[in-house]
């Protein structure tokens, strides 16, 4: 396929993603925002925020991360390879393989909760009820492990088939279903944290519920099998057993800094969760999108052994991911606290709260191209069925955020450990392009870098532009109506002043992107 038409397919597949995305996350904000309101950064978000993370992180680990990787490129070799009989009865055996070991991680999980919480909250142990309430939370909430690890697969089936708006829609559901919960019961019972509880569960069920059809469909007839001896079922296990820590290196990290933000004062756990929540806004909007679309793609290149193609889509990528993280990094850095302020600053989430949200999102910020980066770099790693380098690289990682959590979070508090992840997250993106390099050949880094440099400027100046703009307002005493307003300008003239600058110093490079979208309706390739 021609570079050209490669790249347009892969960036009309990549706001396949993005689109509902985008929905999912501002159902997301709006979920959040009555989070904050009932729970605040109290001792009940607290600990319903450690006992999310338990099955959450279990889920990204297993379900949406290493599984996946793993699964994507064999499913795709498979399918190029193989009758179709023989790629459906691969898929039902690791399907009901699958069904079996969650619902044992997940039977295990409810029994041994009050371990896992002692391990992973030990911070809580001086706060009367706190260690108790996260125990019974992450008991409620551990079905959901078992559930989305299915809806992960699902997802993986289809993305293997080109087919991104369906899974991408399904955390729709999710938060729908803990929006309506939320707003039906958590003013009726004494502790509205058991009412989130129970809507992340359901939201579990309805993201898998929904994308079973669709598989139907492609011809999956959920025929009841297991067979932990098929070939393709044990290449899958040897790609997903170090793909656990490689993949996941950002979620254990993250979980990590929950650990550690246990220690310090009350509100810091929940003050991480809510900065990243408008961290994980920008990069799921597109570096998320970009990345479920480019393993697919990646692994369709390894399998007919067409590196070239594979380093031309990559370079195109990184420019891509340019222009679109720098001016986002230099919004939250100069909105970090506006943004928090008028998202979460109601209820029992107060200036306090906002001033640690705030605080940990500021040093987020620094990391978004770079996490940006390694999501790119990642699935080229997977694609070629290497899950080994990015375990050793992982684990150098993890050794150095905690390194540097210790020694941030005296001076900096809770924003020391936001600020260590997003070091972390700078060595990762270094070492993993390194090493990539190593294996596949040299990148266009000189292109890329020119492309970062034009963009980071424009984004520069754009920020300078909007601190002047917010300089000359006295945010914090204006009243709600008028902070979304002056927040909304900022941003408005954030975007328009990127683009000018764009226009004038990287024309070429914006027009080769508009070009992307020039193509008529009857050639559309769908994404």
């Amino acid at each position: 396929m021609e570079q050209r038409a490669q790249n347009r397919k892969l960036v009309r597949s990549t706001f396949a993603v993005a689109a509902p995305t985008l929905l999912s996350r501002i159902l997301g904000f709006v979920r959040d925002v009555i989070q904050a309101f009932y729970l605040g950064t109290s001792r009940s978000a607290d600990a319903f925020t450690i006992a999310y993370v338990i099955p959450n992180l279990l889920r990204r680990l297993t379900g949406e991360g290493a599984m996946t990787a793993a699964f994507v490129p064999v499913f795709t070799q498979l399918k190029n390879e193989k009758t179709k009989k023989e790629l459906w009865k691969f898929a039902n055996a690791f399907f009901f393989d699958l069904t079996l070991i969650m619902a044992l991680v997940t039977v295990l999980g409810i029994v041994f909760s009050p371990i896992l919480v002692k391990i992973i909250a030990f911070g809580f142990k001086d706060i009367q009820g706190k260690w108790e309430l996260t125990i019974v939370l992450t008991r409620i909430m551990f079905p959901y492990i078992f559930l989305i690890s299915l809806a992960a697969l699902a997802m993986a089936i289809l993305n293997s088939f080109h087919k991104f708006f369906v899974p991408a829609f399904t955390p729709v559901l999710f938060n729908l279903s803990i929006i309506t919960v939320a707003v039906l019961f958590a003013r009726t019972v004494k502790e509205p944290a058991f009412v989130f509880a129970v809507g992340v569960v359901i939201g579990g069920a309805l993201q898998l519920a929904f994308q079973i059809p669709f598989l139907w469909r492609k011809g999956m007839r959920f025929t009841p099998l297991l067979s932990f001896s098929h070939p393709a079922i044990r290449k899958v296990g040897k790609l997903m057993v170090p793909g656990i820590f490689g993949v996941g290196i950002s979620q254990i990290n993250f979980a990590l800094s929950r650990i550690i933000a246990s220690l310090l004062e009350e509100g810091s756990v929940s003050s991480l969760y809510f900065a990243s929540r408008v961290q994980e806004l920008t990069l799921g909007l597109f570096s998320i999108a970009l990345s479920i679309a480019l393993l697919p793609t990646f692994s369709e290149f390894a399998a007919q052994k067409d590196v070239d193609a594979m380093k031309k889509t990559m370079s195109f990528s990184f420019k891509l991911i340019c222009l679109v993280t720098f001016p986002a990094m230099v919004g939250l850095i100069i909105l970090n606290r506006p943004i928090i302020e008028v998202l979460f600053q109601r209820g029992v989430f107060n200036v306090q709260s906002t001033m640690m949200s705030s605080s940990c999102l500021f040093y987020f910020a620094f990391s978004i191209p770079f996490i940006s980066g390694v999501k790119i770099i990642a699935p080229a790693f997977y694609s070629l069925k290497d899950t080994k380098t990015p375990v050793i690289v992982a684990f150098f990682v993890m050794i150095s955020y905690i390194s540097l959590s210790f020694i941030l979070m005296g001076p900096l508090q809770v924003g020391g450990i936001a600020l260590a992840l997003s070091l972390a997250s700078v060595i990762n993106f270094i070492l993993l392009f390194y090493l990539l390099e190593k294996k596949i050949g040299k990148v266009q880094k000189r292109a890329i870098l020119i492309s970062a440099f034009k963009s980071a400027s424009s984004a520069v100046a754009m920020g300078v532009a909007v601190w002047i703009f917010m300089k000359q307002i006295d945010f914090p005493h204006h009243v709600f109506t008028e902070k979304v307003g002056f927040l909304a300008a900022a941003i408005a003239i954030g975007i328009c002043l990127y683009v000018a600058f764009q226009w004038i110093f990287n024309r070429e490079e914006v027009e080769e992107f508009k070009s992307l979208f020039s193509r008529k309706k009857s050639e559309h390739i769908k994404g």
